[in-house]
C-alpha cells in the first residue's frame, strides 16, 4: 500500500477514535465541552499535530448545536467567529449537531478530516432528512472512479440532488468563483507519492491549501490510480426549508487502482443511536 494512502487512513481513524470519546457523554455538554474534548484528544495523539489543519475555527475544529428553527447550522463559513463554540450553546434531546475537525499526520502531512451530522431526537421527518443527506452524499462517493473527469463527477451530483436537496455553502472556498457546486477537495498531495514536510505547522498548513484539487464543477482534471479525496456535501431539503440543514463526509482513497471509501463516521452514527440511517 502507499505510504501516503496508508496515512490517510491510519489518520482518519485516529479522527473517528477522538469523536467516539469526545461525545461518549453529549446530553448537558455544550459546545465549548465537546470542542475541548476534541482538541485534547488531538493533542494526545503522538502521531498527528495538536491542532487541526483547517483554522479558523479554534484549533481546526468545529462543533455546532442548534434547534428549530436551526438557523445556527446555517452558517456562512466557519471561519466566522459567530460559529465558533459557545458555552450557552448545549445539547439536548432535540439537538441536531454538526461536527467537523481536521487532523493531519506529522510524517507525511497527509489529512484525516471527519464531519458528521448528530440528531438523536423523535422528529420523524429530520431523521428521514439526515439519511437521505447520507446515503445521497454516499452515493456520490460510490460513484467516483479512476479516470473520471472531476466535472462530470459533480454534474453526476448536481443531477442526484436536484429537486431533493438545496445545496449550501460548505467550509471549503472554491478555487474559481464561477463553480456552482464544491463536493470537497483532494487530500492535499496524496497523488504525489511524496511526504509533504515543512519548516514549521503554518507552513503546512498554506502548503495543504494551496495544494487541494477541489470537487468542482469547472475543474477537468481526471481521478488519478493512486489519490485520496474528501468528499461532503452539506445540503437542505428544498421543499421542506424548515428542516435543518444536514452534513457528512466520507474520504475516497485510490492505491494503484484499488478503492476504498472511509465510512468510518458509521461508527459514530451507531455509538450515539442513530440507528435510522442506513449504513449498509
Amino acid at each position: 500500500m502507499s505510504d501516503l494512502i496508508d496515512a490517510v487512513i491510519k489518520t482518519r481513524e485516529i479522527s473517528k477514535e477522538i469523536a467516539a470519546q469526545s461525545l461518549k457523554s453529549l446530553v448537558g455538554a455544550s459546545e465549548v465541552d465537546i470542542h475541548k474534548l476534541i482538541l485534547s484528544g488531538m493533542s494526545t495523539h503522538d502521531s498527528i499535530f495538536p491542532k487541526g489543519w483547517y483554522a479558523p475555527p479554534p484549533g481546526g475544529a468545529s462543533v455546532l448545536f442548534d434547534q428549530n428553527p436551526f438557523e445556527r447550522l446555517k452558517y456562512d463559513s466557519l471561519r466566522n467567529p459567530t460559529y465558533w463554540p459557545q458555552k450557552n450553546s448545549v445539547f439536548n434531546k432535540e439537538t441536531v449537531a454538526s461536527i467537523y475537525f481536521s487532523p493531519v499526520d506529522r510524517v507525511t502531512g497527509m489529512m484525516g478530516d471527519i464531519g458528521f451530522t448528530i440528531y438523536t431526537g423523535d422528529n420523524e421527518e429530520i431523521k428521514k432528512h439526515l439519511n437521505s443527506v447520507y446515503e445521497s452524499i454516499l452515493e456520490v462517493a460510490k460513484y467516483i472512479e479512476i479516470g473520471m473527469k472531476i466535472s462530470d463527477i459533480c454534474e453526476f451530483a448536481k443531477n442526484l440532488f436536484k429537486d431533493k436537496f438545496r445545496r449550501t455553502r460548505w467550509v471549503t472556498i472554491s478555487s474559481d468563483p464561477g463553480q456552482s457546486i464544491n463536493l470537497g477537495h483532494s487530500v492535499a498531495g496524496s497523488s504525489e507519492g511524496k511526504f509533504i514536510v515543512r519548516n514549521n505547522f503554518d507552513e503546512l498548513v498554506e502548503t495543504l491549501k494551496n495544494k487541494r484539487i477541489h470537487l468542482i464543477d469547472t475543474e477537468t482534471s481526471l481521478i488519478p490510480e493512486t489519490c485520496a479525496f474528501i468528499v461532503e456535501s452539506r445540503l437542505e431539503d428544498i421543499n421542506k426549508p424548515y428542516l435543518p440543514s444536514a452534513y457528512f463526509q466520507f474520504i475516497v482513497c485510490f492505491d494503484k487502482g484499488r478503492k476504498t471509501i472511509l465510512r468510518n463516521i458509521d461508527d459514530i452514527i451507531k455509538l450515539v443511536g442513530m440507528n435510522y440511517i442506513n449504513t449498509n
